[in-house]
């Protein structure tokens, strides 16, 4: 009985010994977890999370990922100049990341589509096409360029040309 008693005193005293950071890698979990509610409170506070976790923690692996997912989340809530810096935090921080690439082409996407400012988002994307030429996003990011301040409807009428010709 004594034996059973000193385990779980083990077990909740270990329990009760997370660190700050798991701590945080929790709390993260949770937010996470509940973030199908899209609700602009949940989306911020998960931004927030994520952003304090990597302030707190840059040398962590997961610190790049979480900038990443805070951008994201600053775009879905219409604070785009911010998704933007933290973006370029991606980028500038962790150059190694697999997440950089994806980074600087969703800049040039939010100054095309968010913020219209097409003259910035035409220098991302030939930055993008420049350093990642052999990108999956590569093609993408021509495209843009090509089709930058077009309506769809004229976007349309080119592919439509263009494959008139091709006949």
């Amino acid at each position: 009985m004594k034996k059973n008693i000193l385990i779980i005193v083990s077990v909740i005293a270990f329990a009760s010994c997370n660190s700050p950071k798991e701590k945080a890698l929790d709390a993260i979990k949770k937010m996470e977890a509940a973030d199908s509610i899209f609700s602009p409170k949940s989306i911020e506070d998960l931004k927030t999370a994520y952003l304090d976790f990597a302030t707190k923690y840059p040398d962590d692996e997961l610190s790049a990922e979480f900038l990443f997912k805070s951008a994201q989340r600053c775009n879905a809530i219409a604070q785009h100049e911010q998704a933007i810096i933290i973006f370029q935090s991606v980028i500038d921080k962790y150059p190694k990341s697999k997440r950089c690439e994806e980074a600087l082409f969703l800049q040039g996407y939010i100054y095309e589509n968010s913020l219209n400012n097409l003259p910035k988002a035409k220098e991302v994307y030939g930055d993008f096409m420049q350093k990642y030429p052999n990108s999956e996003l590569a093609e993408d990011a021509k495209l843009a360029i090509q089709n930058l301040g077009k309506t769809p409807e004229e976007i349309l009428e080119s592919f439509k040309n263009k494959k008139d010709s091709v006949n």
